[in-house]
Order: structure tokens, then C-alpha cells, then sequence
């Protein structure tokens, strides 16, 4: 493969370590750690943090320790761009992925058939060299599975007419028998803001809003500010995208936020969910 065929790690070293070593002993670490309160037999979603690991690291492994033992062919990840404006999805052409851990293969053949289905489909350059939102899932995922392809999806509009839009052209482009070995993944933090008390009553109410499994539901509490997420698009999209393989029922497993995680009462705080789709 071509470096120029490769998606450069971007925040090793800052989000999680750079030291493969290390970054394997956290990882291994936080899903020790975690005890999910269900254990489904088939995945097929995850919503999950995507802050630093020393703040969500322990509520991510929380979702990604159910993946231990279990074998998808390929990864679709829903994440936020924070920062690069577009349309539409901006899905990575490359051949691979990269992050300390190694390299992981893009599944190539549904990405070149996204980005021929529609112009609503592109590649945003910018976005790719200034996110983290999906770069942070990609080592929890290369250390509970064993090989798989990544199909990177970044959005920017949070709305769901978006996200029908981005799932409608993965179903017509994905393989007849995606729903048996695709997982997929929504990358999102929720409260962003100054009050820890709100902080606690909007993401418990979101949670409580999550697993009832109404997109137009949520839509309407986020338009009308009784919940917050980040990235409330990934998680309308990994609803919709579970939905239709097959899922019927969303599960909390873990809830937090940044001051719980480190003890220190400061002037911001985030939150943080994990949730199985099944």
C-alpha cells in the first residue's frame, strides 16, 4: 500500500498513547475493568464516547468488551466531523486505516460504490486531518477483533434526514448478507457545558430516550434542548443502520462524565454513554 493510500493516525499520543505497548495495556485495562450489565448474543451496534481515553476510555470498553471473542467481516463507524463543513457523509477512499496498532484494511469495494452511488457521498480532506472522533474507536475495535474491513463515516449535518440519506445508500451498496457479519458503531460524547447537575439530568434523560428506539423522537428532544450529544447524528444513524439488520432492542451500559471519571469538580464538564444495539 501507498502512504498515501493510508489515513495517518492524527491524535496518538494525545487521546490515547502513541506506544503501541501502552496503548494495548490501557485497552486491556478498561475492558478488565468493565462489567456490562447484558451480554447479548449477537451484536450488531454500539454507541460509544470518544473523548480522550483517560475520561471515556473505561465507559468505551464497557460496549467493545461484548465484541470479545466474536467475528464481524466489517465495521461501519458513524462519527462526527467537528470541524470540516460539508455535506452529506465524508467517507476515507484509502486502502487502510491506521493507528499505533497497525493498519486496518478499508473495505474498499462498498466505499467506491458509495462514492459512485451519489455526490452525497465525498471525501473531505480536511475532515480526515483534523478529527478524532472516529480515529479513537478504531484501536478498542482492533483489540477485541480479530481481522475486519472499516467503512469510515464522518457527518456533519446532525440531522436525520441526513442520516436516512447516508443509510439508504449503505443498504443499496452493501452485500445481501451484511446483516449477519456487519457491526456498527456511533461515536458520540453528550453534555457539553458548565453544570454538572445538568450535565447528570440531560444524559440520564438521553439514555432514557435512547433505548425507547424512536429516531424521530430524539430528533424532536434535541431540537427542543432537553437532551445533548455531540455527534447526535452517529447515534440516529447506527439506530437506523441496526435497525434494518435486524436489531429491535437498545441496552445502557454505561453512563458517566468527566468529572465523575476524574474526581475533580471543575468549571466544564462532558458526558459519556455506552449502549449495545441487538
Amino acid at each position: 500500500m501507498r502512504v498515501d493510500d493510508i489515513r495517518e493516525p492524527v491524535v496518538a499520543g494525545s487521546f490515547y498513547p502513541a506506544e503501541p505497548d501502552v496503548l494495548r495495556q490501557d485497552i486491556q485495562r478498561y475492558l478488565d475493568a468493565a462489567k456490562p450489565p447484558v451480554a447479548p448474543e449477537h451484536v450488531i451496534g454500539l454507541i460509544s464516547p470518544h473523548a480522550g481515553y483517560q475520561y471515556s476510555g473505561g465507559t468505551a470498553a464497557f460496549g467493545y468488551k461484548l465484541l470479545q471473542g466474536k467475528t464481524y467481516k466489517r465495521v461501519i463507524v458513524f462519527a462526527l466531523s467537528h470541524r470540516a463543513d460539508f455535506r452529506g457523509a465524508s467517507v476515507f477512499p484509502g486502502k487502510g486505516f491506521k493507528t499505533p496498532l497497525g493498519v486496518v484494511p478499508v473495505d474498499t469495494e462498498v466505499v467506491k460504490k458509495l462514492h459512485e452511488a451519489s455526490p452525497f457521498i465525498t471525501h473531505n480532506l480536511l475532515a480526515e486531518q483534523m478529527e478524532h472522533s472516529l480515529e479513537v474507536q478504531v484501536p478498542f475495535l482492533q483489540c477485541v477483533l480479530k481481522d475486519f474491513l472499516l467503512i469510515p463515516v464522518l457527518i456533519r449535518d446532525q440531522d436525520l434526514s441526513t442520516c436516512q440519506k447516508i443509510v439508504d445508500l449503505l443498504l443499496k451498496v452493501l452485500p445481501g448478507d451484511a446483516r449477519r457479519d456487519t457491526l456498527v458503531v456511533g461515536s458520540t460524547d453528550l453534555y457539553h457545558g458548565s453544570s454538572y447537575k445538568e450535565c447528570v439530568r440531560m444524559d440520564t434523560r438521553l439514555a432514557d430516550t435512547l433505548i425507547l428506539f424512536d429516531e424521530e423522537r430524539f430528533e424532536d428532544e434535541m431540537a427542543r434542548d432537553e437532551i445533548m450529544a455531540c455527534g447526535p447524528a452517529s447515534i440516529m444513524s447506527t439506530t437506523l443502520l441496526s435497525r434494518a439488520f435486524g436489531a429491535h432492542k437498545i441496552s445502557l451500559l454505561h453512563l458517566t462524565n468527566s468529572q465523575d471519571v476524574t474526581g475533580y469538580r471543575s468549571d466544564y464538564v462532558v458526558g459519556y454513554l455506552s449502549a449495545v444495539l441487538y
